[in-house]
């Protein structure tokens, strides 16, 4: 080991790091708080495009039918965003908002407006259409075999869109 990773330092952190991993990923399972007992949890795969990027990962979703919503979305386990949006307020942690960032909902800045307005799409996920608008801000598409919602396609004015594929 000494030859390859220069002592047992390299080795200690190697094994650090694995764990840390490994710990990040359990922590995904966890019930988000905040929302209460009433609140729908919804789990799946999450696609987040950029004009210039993707990323796909798991999610864990607590929606309320007024919008209100918190989620986690992980890649192999590695938090990507935690975002709370609860009425006007904004909270989110992550590597996505590097210090993470707090405040009005309706002032987000640039990387967080397609957060807050999700909070506007959020109540059709209690609906039985399968397509709805905003003007000049959001255009979203809804998969409902029978009653349950399979998937929502959300493409914003500015770009970006968010691709909610639910786990059965």
């Amino acid at each position: 080991m000494k030859k390859y990773f220069g002592g047992k330092h390299y080795l200690g952190l190697f094994l650090g790091v694995i764990s840390l991993v490994f710990l990040a990923g359990c922590q995904t399972g966890r019930e988000l708080p905040g929302l209460g007992s009433e609140a729908a949890t919804r789990t799946g795969q999450l696609r987040y495009a950029t004009r210039t990027r993707s990323f796909i990962g798991d999610f864990i979703l607590r929606t309320g039918p007024s919008g209100d919503y918190d989620l986690a979305f992980s890649k192999s386990g590695v938090p990507l965003l935690q975002i709370q949006v609860h009425g006007d307020r904004l909270s989110a942690t992550g590597s996505f908002v590097r210090g993470g960032w707090s405040g009005s909902a309706s002032h987000a800045p640039g990387p967080l407006r397609t957060w807050a307005e999700l909070h506007q799409v959020i109540p059709y996920f209690y609906s039985t259409q399968t397509e709805a608008s905003r003007a000049n801000a959001w255009r979203a598409s809804f998969v409902r075999p029978g009653r349950r919602l399979q998937s929502a396609q959300i493409r914003f004015a500015h770009g970006e869109s968010l691709l909610f594929n639910f786990a059965q």
